[in-house]
């Protein structure tokens, strides 16, 4: 007897094929049946006339690993349809944590009330499975943390021993699970690592049959050295490597697109595995420091205020800030998405030419000055891609969709500030814009991008697909209705058209509610537990 046959679906099983209308049985949390599939043979019977049954989309690049611990629980991916995110990217993930690294993330964690008591993998582990999952989490291991746990903040390469140290908590937490190591390229401490140090790391994700995922150094001004520096890197250590939130930062750097696609194409027919994921949206999303140069934030948070309070070390900073943007580029494309303090939260949503008016100030100075009032916790939005290149990458075969964002929801800490609407909008977004309304691909071919392609990229193997035997990670959707409300002005707005979400034979999203079951999984590469 079956738990659940949902009958008369459109089924995009995730290979690409078009849409079959069929029934799905589901029995536990595997999909046991498809179909003409008798009421009788199951417990409930779900009528899913006009609408469409595809697998639960997996975004290859998420940064939930802390807001999943929030009280109240945000659900602005499971009601996107996500049932599995890729946590751990950009250098920075959930463990190891030790020293000054673990210092700061306590310190990150004050404004979402959440307390870390854990270290390693292993512990994290039993906090949120404790805690209770929405949807599945799959761990990497952030090179930032192995090297602040072992540097600190130091604005240096590694000397051998240090290498070595890294090497063996990077082993300790991929013989715990973990699926790959990350890079944030341009974020401290990552940003002071040379090539030799990542090429060490990744030798022992080969190891494991793991996979690199990188920010580069650079997207804009030194994209195609920095994408030569991490095909290099994959390609001297043996391990399939995954380019995040690909992209063209800056108008000036618009036209380098296509020596990207050959580089890389090149780097495939060489033999090395190359993906990459993309938000579909032209603006990005990260800290306002992100703008200063490396040597500004060597040494750790304390360092790098007692620098920009500097009228000396102002004056160059700018001037380097400036060598990648114009002054018009930095008051008019920017905006203020999250500050700490209730004294600047009137600028939230509003762009720096316009925060800098309203406090009185030259742009500099309003630029210098809320990055210090804030303690450096300060994100922005920054516009400075195009539509016709976001097209281009989202059109590849290796491109598949991620978020690059953090789980938020609509009460609560996690419904603070103005996040970049990825985090509510980007699944159906990528279905009802590129898919329904442009036909930039077929929506069978969409669904297998954010489906089939991640977990083929990442070693899913029992999910991906609506198949029997597969894992029951399911959406129900109705593409009649499906619409990305989420916007830059107002984020914090769930979209419509996603009718259900199953995720491991349960319902999390039943007709566009979240239930309040919490069946995810952290999906470790040895084990689910």
């Amino acid at each position: 007897m079956l738990d659940i046959v949902i009958k008369n679906a459109a089924v995009i099983d995730g290979s690409g094929a078009e849409a079959v209308v069929s029934d799905v049985g589901v029995k536990g949390d595997l999909i046991a049946g498809m179909g003409r599939i008798p009421n009788r043979e199951a417990v409930v019977s779900i009528d899913a006339d006009g609408l469409t049954l595809c697998p639960g989309f997996i975004d290859v690049h998420s940064h939930s690993d802390f807001n999943i611990l929030a009280e109240l629980s945000g659900a602005s991916k499971v009601r996107q349809g996500v049932t599995t995110e890729v946590c751990g990217n950009c250098g920075l993930s959930a463990v190891p944590l030790s020293g000054p690294y673990r210092q700061q993330r306590e310190k990150d964690m004050q404004t979402l009330g959440v307390t870390i008591g854990w270290s390693d993998l292993k512990t994290y582990c039993r906090v949120v499975q404790q805690k209770g999952l929405l949807v599945n989490i799959v761990p990497l291991i952030g090179h930032g943390n192995l090297r602040g746990a072992v540097m600190g903040y130091a604005g240096r390469p590694a000397f051998a021993a240090e290498t070595n140290e890294m090497q063996e908590l990077l082993k300790r937490e991929l013989a715990a699970g973990a699926w790959g190591l990350s890079s944030g390229l341009i974020y401290p401490p990552g940003v002071y690592a040379e090539k030799e140090e990542l090429i060490a790391l990744n030798r022992v994700v080969k190891a494991f049959r793991g996979i690199y995922t990188t920010h580069m150094r650079s997207e804009g001004d030194g994209l195609l050295e920095a994408l030569d520096e991490a095909l290099f890197t994959a390609e001297a250590a043996g391990v399939p490597v995954q380019i995040s939130h690909l992209k063209t930062l800056g108008e000036k750097n618009w036209h380098k697109l296509p020596a990207v696609f050959k580089k890389i194409e090149q780097a495939q027919k060489r033999g090395v595995r190359v993906t990459a994921d993309r938000y579909p949206y032209v603006a990005s999303s990260t800290g306002l420091d992100a703008l200063l140069p490396a040597w500004a934030c060597a040494d750790g948070t304390r360092a790098e205020i007692a620098r920009i309070k500097s009228a000396d070390h102002r004056k160059k900073i700018f001037a380097e800030v400036l060598t990648h943007y114009t002054e018009k580029e930095l008051s008019e494309t920017v905006l203020i998405s999250r500050v700490v303090s209730e004294k600047n939260r009137k600028f939230e949503g509003r762009f720096m030419g316009e925060t800098a008016r309203i406090r009185g100030q030259a742009l500099k100075e309003a630029f210098f000055d809320i990055l210090i009032e804030e303690d450096l916790a300060v994100d922005a939005i920054f516009f400075s891609m195009n539509e016709k290149n976001l097209k281009q990458i989202l059109l590849k075969e290796y491109v598949m969709p991620g978020s690059d964002a953090a789980v938020w929801g609509t009460e609560g800490p996690l419904a603070a500030g103005h996040p970049h609407p990825r985090a509510f909008g980007t699944f159906p977004r990528f279905l009802q814009k590129y898919a329904l309304q442009e036909h930039l691909f077929s929506l069978a071919k969409a669904v297998h991008k954010m489906t089939a392609l991640p977990a083929q990229t990442f070693g899913l193997r029992d999910r991906g697909f609506i198949r029997k035997g597969f894992k029951a990670d399911m959406v129900m959707f109705d593409p009649q209705r499906l619409f990305d409300k989420s916007t830059y002005a107002t984020p914090h707005q769930y979209p419509e058209g996603i009718a259900g979400v199953m995720v491991n034979g349960k319902w999390v999203v039943d007709r566009g509610a979240v239930t309040g079951a919490r069946p995810g999984k952290v999906l470790l590469k040895t084990r689910d537990i």
